[in-house]
């Protein structure tokens, strides 16, 4: 078990380091795919609790994010949005029963992990190459390694649980090593691609453009609390619907949401700081 976890996350890395530097179109549609993914694992997860929700319309709505965004930008994404929230109403209202779970079933997909998922797309389109290159490894390598060293100390030295009717092995000790963790990777990350500004062609023109290091702290503890949230949250719906795990889909970790949990809310804390601080 412990080896196709580990074999799966070689795996997942490798991918993700793959889109990481190719970007653009593959990135793009690996996002969307993931989308959809995530938002049936969500729809699995509330029918096992007997909510009914209309999967159609979470996952017809994770199709068409993309296609709106690159046709308007992120300004249409909220109207899509919006749009969708009416649009799954509807189709229970005309059902012609208070069935008020099926509304909420078919909705909160929509917004978690659908509309959070959507905030990646604009990631990659921030100012330059080197700018969106640095705010997409913030984005998926700092919670990754947030959640190591939250393991790796917590299952050692952890002693006071954080939410133990969420996540009983979630220790406080792990949480400030997670956060530990993310603010170390804020820093160190930047500063990489300063350096790599000064050294690869293709980034020489960017130089200068990414902010300085000492605004990348708050960041990082915010990104590093986010992620510890996003795990968390994730927790409470796999508790409330009585599953382990969102999937299958990887081996030793579980669905797509169980990997990416913690990566959906730390997005949103890179894409305001960085929307903020250009």
């Amino acid at each position: 078990m412990r080896m196709g976890r580990v074999t799966t996350g070689l795996i997942m890395l490798a991918v993700m380091l793959v889109l990481w530097c190719v970007q653009g179109a593959p990135l793009r549609i690996a996002l969307m795919l993931f989308t959809c993914l995530a938002v049936w694992e969500m729809y699995n997860a509330l029918s096992v609790k007997g909510m009914r929700p209309r999967r159609w319309v979470g996952v017809t709505y994770a199709v068409l994010a993309l296609p709106v965004y690159l046709m308007g930008g992120a300004v249409l994404l909220t109207p899509l949005t919006t749009v969708f929230c009416v649009l799954g109403l509807a189709v229970v209202l005309f059902r012609g029963e208070a069935d008020f779970e099926a509304a909420v079933g078919t909705l909160f997909p929509i917004f978690y992990p659908g509309l959070m998922f959507t905030m990646l797309y604009p990631i990659q389109d921030l100012g330059n190459p080197l700018l969106s290159s640095l705010a997409l490894g913030l984005t998926f390598l700092l919670p990754s390694v947030a959640d190591v060293c939250a393991y790796e100390v917590g299952s050692r030295w952890g002693k006071h649980k954080m939410a133990p009717k969420l996540s009983p092995k979630k220790t406080m000790e792990g949480a400030l090593a997670g956060m530990g963790g993310a603010l170390l990777t804020s820093i160190l990350l930047p500063l990489v691609f300063m350096l790599l500004s000064r050294w690869v062609e293709a980034f020489k023109p960017f130089a200068g453009t990414i902010p300085a290091l000492w605004k990348f702290i708050p960041m990082g503890i915010l990104a590093g609390f986010a992620s510890i949230m996003g795990d968390l949250a994730a927790s409470m719906v796999k508790r409330y619907c009585g599953i382990k795990d969102f999937g299958t889909l990887l081996p030793g970790h579980g669905g797509i949401m169980d990997r990416l949990d913690s990566v959906l809310f730390n997005g949103v804390v890179v894409f305001t700081f960085f929307l903020m601080v250009l």
